[in-house]
């Protein structure tokens, strides 16, 4: 009834290419995450970079190989405030907002994770240290000023941000253009 099947006889399948030339060809891009913590008053808590003075940061950062994207989101706000809020501690992580770039040269495509951080307490305010390599300061911030300081993109990641808070659902952003 005709020869065993190319499986069978150990062999792969017709145009299989292994996965050390396959994975090369794959676009690739860059995953972030990061926290988004506020204070009693729903002020945001955001960090001034000293790459870039004029903008608003929220603790948060790249992937490193190996994590996922909550762990990175609390790996990058341990290391941007010196410790990790107890409310990050004891709550489960909840997505507020997923969003997609596309590739814009230099830059490859990005995916980012914005999870909900909690409430600080103002001990935990006060506990913030910032790396001064990174951060020169911080400030609880409300909504319009933040949109004020912030791009396109950041001012779409607030308001969606708010938004899944409000409603539980999470947000996905597409690309702008």
């Amino acid at each position: 009834m005709g020869s065993p099947g190319r499986r069978l006889m150990g062999l792969p399948p017709p145009g299989w290419i292994p996965p050390e030339e396959f994975v090369p060809t794959l676009p690739h891009g860059i995953a972030y995450a990061a926290l988004l913590f506020r204070d009693r008053a729903e002020r945001v808590l955001t960090l001034r970079p000293v790459v870039n003075p004029g903008a608003l940061d929220l603790p948060g950062g790249l992937l490193d190989p190996g994590e996922d994207l909550y762990g990175c989101a609390r790996r990058e706000t341990v290391e941007e405030l010196g410790f990790l809020p107890a409310c990050v501690e004891r709550r489960e992580p909840q997505l507020l907002v997923l969003s997609f770039t596309g590739p814009r040269p230099p830059w490859p495509w990005r995916v980012g994770a914005l999870f909900d951080g909690g409430v600080l307490t103002d001990h935990e305010i006060g506990r913030i240290t910032l790396d001064p390599t990174e951060h020169s300061a911080y400030s609880l911030t409300g909504a319009d000023e933040w949109a004020a300081h912030a791009d396109r993109r950041g001012r779409r990641i607030l308001y969606a941000a708010a938004a899944a808070r409000s409603t539980g659902r999470t947000v996905y952003l597409r690309p702008l253009d």
